[in-house]
């Protein structure tokens, strides 16, 4: 088996599409909260985090206020998140990918 084979995730992700609102915490010292919500959708989901597909860029490391939509569920999952990794896919469109891992 080659190196590059080897699954280096900690956990297994699970397919799933779920609408995600999240927001960008402003940081401690910041007067300006007035960051615009960035909307998308999960790609697929693990216990350590999930995969975001939006149409806006978000800075690694950021600190983000998330809301889940589930159909079953009557009411926003909220949660936070740290963005561990952001990128472009080569496919076409305006559509970026972002690695974001559960805080809570």
């Amino acid at each position: 088996m080659r190196s590059y084979d080897v699954e280096r995730r900690r956990y297994p992700r699970f397919p799933q599409t779920l609408e995600i609102e999240v927001n960008p915490v402003p940081p401690f010292d910041s007067t300006d909260n007035s960051m615009t919500p960035i909307l998308g959708r999960a790609q697929n989901l693990s216990k350590g985090g999930l995969c975001l597909l939006s149409q806006q860029p978000i800075s690694q490391s950021s600190l983000l206020r998330c809301e889940m939509s589930a159909a079953e569920v009557p009411v926003p999952i909220p949660t936070l998140l740290l963005v561990r990794w952001t990128k472009k896919p080569k496919v076409r469109g305006n559509n970026y990918l972002s690695g974001l891992q559960f805080l809570i």
